[in-house]
């Protein structure tokens, strides 16, 4: 029998996936095993291994389009496989995939009401000049609504006047000035977008410290000497999460489908940067990891995110995220909650401030530090107590070492 290769669910929040590429094309022999396709998600591209061995008979979906998990997306013929067989099975593929990307039945409106007659709607202010101009009324009409000055429009009809033609002819010379680049929106990038969507729907809240970095920088120093490992300030402020999420461990947690999820294990997501967009690799257990550990597990995660080579073990269960634009030259920034994880910390630049000291102006390197958090899920008393033992442990190089 042929087999059905679907589209696999990569992450426990995958809901749509697309084919980046397909390595395979139809008619080729293939071997159970061999990658077929690299798929993508919102976080993750994956090889996509064929299911068994035979012949590539149908490939059902072009690359980038976004298609829910579990649909048909190629048709494998075994040995011994009919024409008849493979025709009639990609037919039915084919059958559930357009019944899958078939948008759903608009709801039949209500009956409305016999509307009330309207006011009559204002006249828009019409300049002194545009009203001893020679116009026909459609062509003033149409003026009105795209903004056009009617004043500089030559007319061609009787006597100079304006004619609708002219106004339309006026419109286009403006579009052709309109000079932009556009940019759609698939992959990755698209399916974060409809994320963020989801994530903002969910009533936030900010809570904002300025902490000492002074300790945090000397440890830095400390670490990179005895270990000869560097130490991003990503690694000090995951170690610093991780310890305070320990203590209060309601937020570590994520809020889907009404309920609140505590988990037991504190992985955290550092948010990277790459050509393809954002994404969240995870630092699993980061509580019991050293510094020297999170700082080299960091910069492999980072090296593989922005190589585009990230596995799916490398960004499944993440229970908090953190995120720095200090890189940027960003002293402070409010992020939106990683859904359906229930916070996010974000910190920002790193830089020489002025602060007061027993009284006395000093300057010391301090950092801004937000938390975002979803308050269904979290109230404004245990996030700041959070927010504010992560400024605590900030300062507290031996725990922070590990």
């Amino acid at each position: 029998m042929p087999k059905v290769v679907i589209m696999p669910r990569l992450d426990i929040d995958m809901e749509k996936g697309a084919v980046v590429e397909w390595r395979k094309q139809k008619g080729d022999h293939v071997e159970a095993g061999d990658v077929l396709a690299i798929v993508m998600s919102e976080k993750v591209t994956y090889e996509l291994e064929s299911p068994a061995s035979g012949t590539l008979a149908e490939v059902l979906v072009e690359p980038e389009v976004e298609v829910p998990i579990g649909v048909p997306i190629a048709i494998i013929a075994e040995e011994g496989d009919t024409p008849e067989v493979v025709e009639e099975a990609i037919r039915k593929a084919r059958e559930e995939l357009n019944r899958a990307l078939r948008p759903a039945p608009a709801p039949t409106p209500m009956p409305a009401p016999s509307p009330r007659p309207a006011p009559p709607a204002p006249t828009a202010a019409v300049p002194a000049d545009a009203r001893r101009v020679k116009i026909t009324p459609a062509a003033r009409r149409l003026a009105r609504e795209y903004g056009i000055d009617v004043s500089r429009i030559r007319g061609t009809g009787p006597g100079g006047r304006i004619t609708k033609q002219d106004v339309l002819r006026a419109i286009e010379e403006l579009r052709a000035k309109l000079v932009y680049r556009e940019v759609r929106l698939t992959g990755i990038r698209r399916l974060t977008a409809e994320k963020m969507v989801a994530a903002w729907r969910a009533p936030h809240a900010s809570l904002t410290l300025e902490v000492d970095m002074e300790v945090a920088e000397e440890l830095r120093r400390q670490v990179e000497a005895e270990e000869g490992v560097r130490v991003p300030y990503d690694a000090i402020f995951v170690r610093a999460v991780a310890l305070a999420l320990r203590e209060h461990p309601e937020l570590n947690a994520t809020f889907e489908e009404g309920a609140i999820r505590i988990h037991e294990a504190v992985n955290v997501c550092v948010a990277v940067d790459t050509p393809m967009g954002l994404v969240t690799p995870v630092v699993k257990d980061a509580d019991k990891k050293s510094l020297a550990q999170v700082a080299r597990e960091i910069r492999e995660l980072a090296e593989r995110a922005r190589s585009g080579s990230l596995s799916m073990e490398d960004v499944k269960g993440g229970t908090f995220t953190i995120t720095n634009l200090g890189v940027f030259g960003i002293d402070l920034f409010t992020p939106i909650v990683n859904h359906p994880q229930v916070a996010i910390l974000a910190f920002g630049r790193v830089a020489e401030r002025p602060v007061v000291e027993n009284g006395r102006l000093a300057v010391r390197k301090t950092a801004w530090i937000t938390l975002s958090f979803d308050h269904r899920a979290v109230d404004g008393g245990p996030a700041a107590r959070f927010l504010r033992r992560v400024k605590e442990l900030l300062m507290d190089p031996a725990a922070i070492r590990g």
